[in-house]
């Protein structure tokens, strides 16, 4: 079927509104909301206040203010789940850093293909690394151009004192790596011990920590461009390992990133109160469905929730 909607202004959107049974009792902050937030967004937030099918009326005694309290709420949520992933992803990448150079005994270590799986595309990944460091090519003399000038100060001094080997050592170079590049790096690591002595900290096998690495930077990708974390489905989503078994109940859902986030944290942020900063936000807006976000009832009481 051909799509065949047509846009509409923010006073005929909240018009629709309100013929479908929303309470609307400031018109103005409401057109302020729809101008600024968008109806497309809004309209995330609810499908828990509608009826019908399909879905389009509002459920008696529904107002604005009661979306624009969910919408808060994750909001706040991934603002908090930001924090989280910025201390594990620095942890993980410290532990990557220190663990490869000391094995190998050699901070260019990752230049060479053969310490890297052979499905690991070594050559690509040089080339991305490149470009994050600003290395340029000059097309007639086929040579590389150093980055001068660069806006990160210690890629800078390396090229301004050493530029031999062409890259940076793995401690300055991994710090240009997105999440979802480093997560790429660890699963290609082909010596089965450094890989090891990375996840051990962890309490899982290397593989099952790869996988949370792939998850937590799909999740960070939701976050940087405001996707919905409550009551979403995620497409990429953490395995159940074995540490996890009862404590895990919805992998697919919110829940599952929120174990694994504390996990991490548990070891890369010790002493750290990102589970009760959780609870207190969920205590904030008691209006929320935890059910849809994939914690079970009295989930709180669970062991792994108590502990400070």
């Amino acid at each position: 079927m051909k799509f065949s909607k047509r846009a509409e202004d923010t006073l005929t959107q909240l018009k629709l509104l309100e013929q479908r049974g929303l309470t609307v009792t400031d018109r103005a902050q409401a057109l302020s909301l729809l101008e600024n937030i968008g109806y497309y967004r809004l309209s995330a937030y609810t499908y828990p206040f509608r009826e019908g099918e399909p879905r389009e009326q509002f459920k008696s005694g529904t107002t604005l203010e009661q979306i624009i309290r969910i919408y808060d709420f994750d909001r706040e949520l991934r603002l908090l789940v930001t924090d989280a992933i910025e201390r594990a992803e620095i942890g993980i990448r410290a532990r990557i850093v220190n663990q490869s150079c000391l094995h190998f005994n050699n901070p260019h270590w990752f230049m060479d293909g053969s310490h890297f799986h052979p499905k690991f595309n070594h050559s690509l990944f040089l080339k991305k690394l490149e470009g994050s460091l600003d290395i340029k090519y000059d097309r007639q003399t086929n040579m590389r151009i150093m980055p001068q000038d660069h806006p990160e100060a210690f890629i800078d001094h390396y090229y301004t004192k050493y530029g031999d080997p062409y890259l940076p050592p793995f401690w300055m170079s991994a710090e240009v790596l997105t999440l979802g590049s480093l997560s790429h790096f660890f699963q290609g690591i082909g010596n089965a011990s450094v890989k090891k002595s990375i996840a051990d900290p962890f309490g899982v096998p290397a593989k099952i920590l790869a996988k949370w690495l792939h998850s937590i930077a799909h999740l960070r990708n939701v976050c940087a461009h405001h996707g919905r974390l409550w009551n979403r489905k995620f497409s990429i989503s953490p395995p159940i390992s074995r540490k996890h078994q009862g404590i895990l109940h919805h992998p697919d859902r919110f829940e599952g990133h929120s174990v694994v986030l504390v996990d991490l944290l548990d070891v890369c942020s010790p002493g750290h109160s990102w589970r009760s900063r959780l609870e207190q936000l969920l205590a904030r807006y008691p209006e929320v469905d935890h059910q849809a976000m994939g914690y079970i009832d009295n989930w709180k009481q669970e062991p792994f929730w108590q502990l400070t």
